[in-house]
């Protein structure tokens, strides 16, 4: 499997619906997503852990894991999976590096690819990816939540998966809840808890794997 395959597969998680009530077309769009825009610019930090499950086809029960998610303008993440296994994702505008099990990985040499990810990492987190040209958009909703469904267009993305979901609380315009289906059939899930918005975060967290 590509590197770079594998790195969004870690990364990023697919889910079916957020919660037992069915998701309806929104009422209006252009305001939920201009809403998300400006909520999405009043956060300039963000600290939460994570939990995912992967359901893949070739295991009976899906695979956990969690860890803990940094985000801070502009342009800085963290992603640290530290169960079942160390994994680090480190963003530092242009930059970005990889840790596995206390390796560092190369990424550099990929260019456009690693740029891409980068790119949908972060417009994922910020609310940039209403400007990716990859992807169109519809948006749905229920009595609680939001769902922005990213479909992509861009040809590399396409190869990958079907769709991308991300869920919001229509109470804080937040993601709550990430979510990737695998072009294959295979899916996860998952879930910030615990966030915290615009508090301060050492930059050291962003520059040493």
């Amino acid at each position: 499997m590509n590197k770079f395959r594998l790195l969004l597969l870690v990364f990023f998680a697919a889910v079916g619906l957020a919660s037992g009530q069915a998701f309806k077309n929104a009422a209006n769009p252009e305001k939920v997503f201009e809403d998300l825009r400006k909520a999405s610019q009043a956060v300039n930090s963000i600290q939460a852990a994570f939990t995912e499950e992967k359901f893949l086809s070739v295991l009976k029960k899906p695979e956990h894991s969690s860890g803990f998610f940094y985000y801070k303008k502009n342009d800085k993440m963290r992603w640290e999976q530290k169960m079942p296994v160390n994994y680090v994702i480190l963003i530092n505008g242009d930059r970005m590096r990889v840790q596995e099990a206390g390796k560092e990985k190369n990424v550099g040499q990929a260019g456009r690819m690693a740029a891409q990810i980068k790119e949908l990492m972060i417009g994922l987190v910020n609310g940039d990816f209403q400007k990716n040209k990859a992807f169109s958009q519809s948006c749905l909703e229920n009595s609680e939540q939001y769902m922005v469904v990213l479909t992509p267009v861009n040809r590399r993305l396409k190869n990958i998966y079907s769709k991308i979901t991300l869920v919001f609380p229509k109470s804080t315009l937040h993601l709550k809840e990430l979510s990737f289906f695998e072009k294959g059939g295979d899916r996860s899930v998952m879930k910030f808890q615990n966030e915290k918005f615009n508090q301060t975060i050492d930059d050291s967290l962003f520059l040493n794997l």
